[in-house]
């Protein structure tokens, strides 16, 4: 109950920031913002019932500070042209920008814990089952459509893109087998720890040869999302991890995200990969670490800007990505409206603004942009709302039901992504997710029947849930 207060309360303040906000930029309102965001977030995590930082939330928290409050009071003042920020963007935004931000993040965390049972009793659910041979068939799935997407030139593709001597749009038969394979390896990831001790074990070198392969082409957000479910459910399934080999985890993973960031730009102007480069990297402040979070900040900008002089979408921008899980759809919409790909795709406005139609690169989004750039105001609040929600409903109900299960863990996999991407988590990989889980588990259901309960696999420790 104190928090469900505590969320309302900030939500209250939120709101009267946003009406009350100073025009223009100001150190001082942006400084108070960001303060608010660091003490809401730390009494939210207090009075958390289940005392767990490994969950979407944290994650989520890190990312959506670094994304849309550190730029005005660290770098605006002293370097405000770093990175894509050199492209022109409407200054006098900024303030009404990071409070519409704050305002969002407020509603999220209502969301988490609005109609809650307060006092249910996880302990008592009896767990859903799945069995070994369930969780085999997404391993092998993952490693034919992983042979098949390299097979067909997708390993190749991807390097070239990240070398900066290909289109990232451009689309080879490789698209689709890559889109196979984030789904079986998403799902083969996040069903791992409900095995046996020998048994994840085992296939835990498979997953950091997978992990090795992608990285090595310069792509990150596959990795970091597997990283995020590895983590997360080993969290929650087998031991519980430590405020401080948690934090550590951060430093290592951001280092490393860090420094394969540098090596593709290192790629694109020298034309190869040289490690000892990375030495001499000049970091003009700590937050340089996180800048490709960071960056997003100006999507934030241009979008909020963009409305003020425009009208509201109406989940228009995002129509490709609502009817994705159809194969050939984006296609048919595109010819069909007669209109640029990047109108009716979500997460394309910045970069169509910026660059127009048809560009080999794109600029990225911001999720309260893309929110407020479909119904504006109470589109931030209603959607940053239900997002709470839904992640929280799916984590109470992920341990007797495989579904939920598999929905939480992927808005796990997005959990810093989430916030510099579109306002939806991508269909496709929801309902292919979803779809492939169900024939699984109809298929081995007779042999899933003499396998042991989740739960069981695990006598450390059970599922842990609030």
């Amino acid at each position: 109950m104190n928090l469900l207060i505590t969320n309302i309360f900030f939500c209250v303040v939120s709101i009267v920031l946003f009406v009350f906000t100073p025009d223009g930029y100001s150190y001082e309102f942006c400084s108070l913002i960001a303060g608010l965001f660091l003490f809401h977030s730390t009494a939210y995590f207090s009075l958390d019932d289940k005392k767990n930082l490994v969950c979407f939330e944290f994650f989520f928290a890190i990312s959506f500070g670094l994304v849309n409050f550190v730029y005005p009071i660290v770098y605006f003042q002293h370097n405000p042209h770093v990175s894509i920020f050199s492209y022109p963007f409407n200054v006098s935004i900024i303030n009404k920008s990071t409070s519409l931000a704050y305002l969002g993040y407020t509603f999220f965390l209502l969301g988490t814990t609005k109609l809650l049972n307060l006092n249910r009793k996880i302990e008592s659910e009896t767990p859903f089952k799945i069995g070994k041979s369930s969780v085999d068939i997404f391993f092998i799935l993952t490693v034919i459509s992983f042979g098949l997407y390299v097979l067909f030139g997708g390993l190749e593709a991807i390097r070239n893109v990240y070398s900066g001597h290909e289109n990232i749009k451009q689309v080879g038969i490789y698209s689709y087998f890559n889109n196979l394979f984030i789904i079986t390896f998403s799902l083969f990831s996040l069903f791992l720890f409900k095995l046996k001790k020998s048994q994840y074990l085992f296939y835990l070198p498979f997953v950091l040869l997978f992990c090795v392969l992608i990285l090595s082409t310069g792509s990150r957000i596959q990795v970091l999302s597997i990283g995020l479910i590895i983590i997360v459910s080993y969290s929650n399934n087998v031991k519980r991890i430590s405020p401080v080999k948690l934090l550590t985890a951060i430093i290592v993973g951001s280092l490393i995200l860090f420094a394969v960031v540098n090596l593709r730009k290192l790629n694109i102007t020298q034309g190869k990969w040289d490690i000892s480069m990375l030495f001499k990297i000049r970091l003009y402040s700590f937050f340089d670490i996180f800048l490709d979070l960071i960056i997003n900040n100006r999507n934030l900008y241009v979008l909020v800007d963009y409305i003020e002089k425009s009208d509201f979408t109406y989940m228009r921008s995002m129509l490709v990505d609502i009817f994705s899980p159809i194969p050939g759809s984006a296609s048919w919409l595109t010819s069909k409206l007669s209109v640029p790909s990047e109108l009716i795709t979500a997460g394309d406005m910045p970069t169509y603004l910026q660059f127009g139609k048809n560009n080999s690169w794109g600029l990225g989004t911001n999720m309260i942009g893309e929110a407020y750039l479909a119904f504006g105001t109470w589109g931030v609040v209603g959607f940053c709302f239900f997002l709470g929600h839904t992640i929280k409903l799916s984590y109470y109900a992920s341990r007797k039901n495989v579904y939920a299960y598999v929905l939480y863990y992927l808005f796990v996999s997005h959990a810093v992504a989430y916030s510099r991407g579109p306002i939806i988590l991508d269909p496709r990989l929801i309902v292919w997710s979803l779809i492939l889980v169900y024939f699984t588990l109809l298929l081995t259901k007779s042999r899933n029947k003499s396998e042991k309960v989740i739960g069981e696999n695990n006598p450390e420790k059970p599922p842990i849930l609030s």
